[in-house]
């Protein structure tokens, strides 16, 4: 198991001294789990058992930040994140750039056609919809914004870069060159060579000028306070105080401190490559500026706190390493919420990350992007799991109907069994299932478990459970008993593909690394599923899904899900 890492707290409004609160869960005062508004039996034990040993792990059994009152709650009026939350001024100076980028490209034209006026008039007076002046103009502002996105050019760190910009904009005209001739050739267009080979050149010197304006008046936007991302700054007192002085002085960053998480890391013992045991500490305001930060404590509710204070960024300073459970844990649980993890240079890579360098003189910083977590991702994985869901129902329906005649006949039983299971981000969802077993069958779990000398855990599955039913086996065996799912991803709980749900006892068996499985939906089919099922061990199952967590997308669910197929056909684990 990975080694745990325990955090105290220290919380202060703006305005207010800090204050050193021992953190949950081993404070006493701990936030309770609610759902619905009452708190969660299972978390009393585990408050009970965090106060004895007096240290926890960075997650204590959810992702949400606690209200005044000090509860979770999992239902209600909070919803997941989507998606990065772009802010408004990202919206209008994108949108500024792209008319500004088609003007360029247009203007382009013209002085090109200034030089060659008699390929000029034969593009006018061609009559056809793409060999005349306006298809030639049409082709070529698509070609360059499709190259100047594809040379991500708007994103959000370029608008503000200078040498890395430029060289963007040169490549982007290298591929927009290159475009113009394949449609060109492909399309046998009558567009003069010349127009193909210097439109993109006189493109590119028009277009570092409009860059290097706006670039100018992004600056000094963010001089005055405005087209910043408000940032949370994680990292020792020292580590925090530097920071904010170096991006007082580097306003081009566009990082806006807004609070922090100050924290230490001590060493249990004098080998140097021994795990951090990190701990919150106080911090002490030295200036207007810092006091009216807000202090926030290192624990699996930093991401959604940062996300209710509308942070756009969570720039660790220091302290945390590489080989760290933490970072490693924090960089999921940030990115899942639509928040960008920024590092600088003093803290080593984030592996399963697109890393990102911004070259400022005093402050190097280095961002971390996992392109699965993207807005259009995460839109496509639903739409993927809409359409796909509804064409098994459909198709499935006559099966469905026929499994649920025979399990009520059989027993006379209710076909459909429903039952509490954790979804995204620590939130219960109600999973749907064909009965296998007989009627109140998991009210005997902590029993049968006794009786057959075995852990009542994560991995509880026995082989040969005298519980199940004769039908119940059959559809067991052929994964039949799981197409109820088919409507929970339609639903929106699950997803097709993702970490098996599961219940609220294995969920308080997690420990930092493995709970990051809650930060994606839960799957009908998934890792475990295809490499295994019940056959895995304990550990085989944790690495497969955080492997899934950390590197998910639409073609490896694609890959999974043929897999299954197979899975199903073998019926390997399946008991």
């Amino acid at each position: 198991m990975p080694t745990r890492e325990s955090s105290t707290t220290a919380v202060q409004s703006r305005g207010q001294r800090v204050q050193d609160i021992p953190a949950p869960p081993a404070a006493k005062s701990k936030p309770r789990v609610a759902a619905s508004g009452h708190a969660h039996p299972g978390q009393t034990s585990r408050i009970e058992s965090s106060e004895r040993s007096r240290e926890t792990s960075f997650f204590d059994g959810s992702y949400f930040t606690p209200d005044d009152q000090g509860v979770l709650h999992r239902t209600g009026n909070t919803h997941p994140p989507l998606g990065y939350t772009i802010p408004r001024w990202r919206y209008v100076y994108n949108t500024t750039l792209v008319v500004l980028d088609t003007v360029m490209a247009l203007l382009a034209c013209c002085l090109v056609f200034l030089f060659n006026r008699d390929a000029y008039h034969s593009l006018l007076a061609s009559h056809e919809p793409i060999d005349g002046i306006v298809g030639f103009l049409a082709i070529v502002c698509v070609s360059n914004l499709i190259c100047l996105y594809l040379c991500k050019s708007y994103e959000r760190h370029t608008m503000g870069e200078g040498y890395e910009l430029y060289t963007k904009l040169i490549n982007a005209q290298l591929l927009n060159f290159v475009m113009l001739c394949t449609a060109t050739y492909i399309f046998k267009l009558g567009i003069p060579r010349t127009f193909t080979f210097l439109v993109p050149i006189f493109t590119l010197l028009l277009l570092i000028i409009e860059r290097w304006l706006m670039r100018r008046s992004l600056h000094r936007n963010r001089r005055n306070g405005e087209y910043n991302y408000p940032t949370v700054i994680v990292g020792s007192p020292d580590g925090i105080r530097e920071t904010i002085a170096n991006l007082g002085e580097n306003n081009s960053l566009g990082y806006d401190p807004i609070a922090i998480c100050p924290i230490t890391a001590i060493y249990k013992s004098t080998d140097a490559d021994s795990p951090q045991h990190l701990v919150s500490v106080p911090f002490e305001a030295q200036t207007d500026f810092e006091r009216k930060l807000k202090v926030l404590p290192l624990n699996s509710h930093l991401p959604q706190a940062a996300k209710r204070l509308n942070a756009q960024t969570v720039l660790i300073s220091d302290v945390l390493t590489r080989d760290s459970e933490t970072m490693r844990t924090l960089s999921l649980a940030v990115e899942s919420m639509g928040i960008e993890l920024a590092l600088t240079t003093k803290v080593a890579d984030i592996g399963g990350a697109t890393l990102n360098m911004c070259n400022e003189t005093s402050l190097p910083v280095l961002t971390a992007y996992l392109p699965q977590y993207s807005l259009k991702t995460r839109i496509c994985k639903r739409i993927f799991d809409i359409i796909l869901s509804t064409i098994a129902i459909i198709i499935s329906s006559p099966i469905m109907a026929y499994v649920a005649f025979r399990v009520h006949h059989e027993d006379g039983g209710p076909a459909i069994y429903k039952q509490q299971r954790i979804g995204l981000y620590g939130r219960p969802f109600t999973l749907y299932k064909f009965r296998s077993m007989r009627v109140n069958a998991d009210k005997e779990d902590k029993k049968l478990a006794q009786e057959m000398g075995a852990e009542h855990g994560i991995l509880f599955k026995p082989k040969d459970d005298p519980r199940i039913t004769k039908f119940g086996r059959f559809i067991r065996k052929t994964s039949l008993d799981e197409f109820p799912q088919f409507f929970n991803v339609f639903k929106g709980d699950m997803s097709l593909v993702g970490p098996r749900p599961q219940q609220q006892y294995e969920v308080d068996e997690y420990n930092a690394l493995y709970s990051t499985r809650l930060l994606v939906k839960p799957g009908i089919t998934g890792p475990w599923q295809v490499s295994g099922r019940s056959d895995l061990s304990q550990e085989e199952s944790e690495r497969l899904d955080v492997s899934y967590v950390e590197n998910w997308s639409i073609t490896g669910d694609i890959a999974i899900l043929f897999k299954t197929v197979s899975a199903v056909l073998k019926g390997t684990g399946s008991y």
